[in-house]
């Protein structure tokens, strides 16, 4: 379900709402202001909504996964039987399989009108080809403290002490750090490494290295950012999000890749 409101839709069906006839009923269930007429903007495919105030709300009453509903990340609801056949009249047996439910739910809204044994042609789209590895400088190490707050030695790109080799960034002025200690598992272990794109635009759901005007950074997860504030997740869901302005950050770094420990190769002491 690629948009937001593909997801919506098939959370109201799932929680045994119409998302035709029910937008009041969900408004009321949500509350804190939330109208009809929001509801109908956010299902509205024409209107492109990317996301919501009311996502969190939404997923409490849908009770669904909050990352599924607001970028796609997460496990997808899964109907039950009674609003399953409500929503789905012309399956005409609701007594199905396992087997059988997984398929339909896995397919898209518009294709649940019947299960059909007719083979499916393949969207499989030509091999890509994969962009030329660099090598990245290690320039840093996370210390991997209870709130990931880290510390990175002010090496100049291409200048580290060791290197990633083969890293598929697109970012010339990438770099690496070496993480200590075991805040961020199970995600990131200590002992592994991140590779960083400075250059790259950072999207919601997406690991970042922030650096704040007083000096600290930290690694966390990008939530979302909105009306001059960004929002920041822990990386171990350990810490409750922050939120802070944007005018109290210098930078934030987009998290490209996650390597294993032995990844690194010792520098020459030349520029790459």
């Amino acid at each position: 379900m690629i948009t937001y409101a593909d997801r919506l839709e098939w959370a109201m069906k799932c929680a045994g709402l119409n998302p035709q006839s029910d937008q009041s009923e969900l408004a009321r269930r949500v509350g804190d202001g939330c109208k009809p007429q929001n509801i109908q903007y956010l299902l509205n495919h024409n209107n492109n909504a990317k996301s919501s105030k009311y996502t969190q709300h939404f997923a409490e009453v849908l009770e669904c996964d909050a990352g599924w509903l607001a970028y796609g990340k997460g496990v997808a609801p899964v109907p039950r039987e009674a609003t399953f056949a409500q929503h789905n009249s012309n399956i005409p047996d609701t007594s199905i399989s396992a087997q059988e439910r997984g398929m339909i739910v896995n397919l898209p809204l518009a294709g649940r009108s019947s299960i059909s044994s007719e083979p499916i042609e393949s969207n499989v789209g030509d091999r890509l080809e994969l962009r030329e590895g660099r090598s990245v400088a290690i320039v840093g190490e996370v210390q991997g403290g209870p709130d990931g707050y880290i510390s990175i030695d002010d090496y100049p790109a291409g200048h580290g002490h060791s290197h990633l080799p083969e890293v598929r960034s697109r970012d010339a002025g990438a770099y690496g750090l070496k993480v200590r200690g075991d805040s961020m598992r199970p995600r990131i272990k200590s002992g592994e490494y991140i590779a960083v794109e400075p250059n790259v635009e950072a999207q919601p759901g997406d690991d970042v290295v922030v650096k704040f005007m007083d000096g600290s950074c930290v690694v966390k997860e990008l939530l979302w950012i909105r009306d001059g504030d960004v929002c920041l997740g822990s990386i171990n869901n350990g810490v409750p999000p922050i939120t802070r302005p944007m005018t109290e950050i210098v930078h934030i770094h987009r998290v490209a890749a996650i390597m294993p420990r032995g990844s690194a190769v010792e520098s020459r002491n030349r520029q790459e």
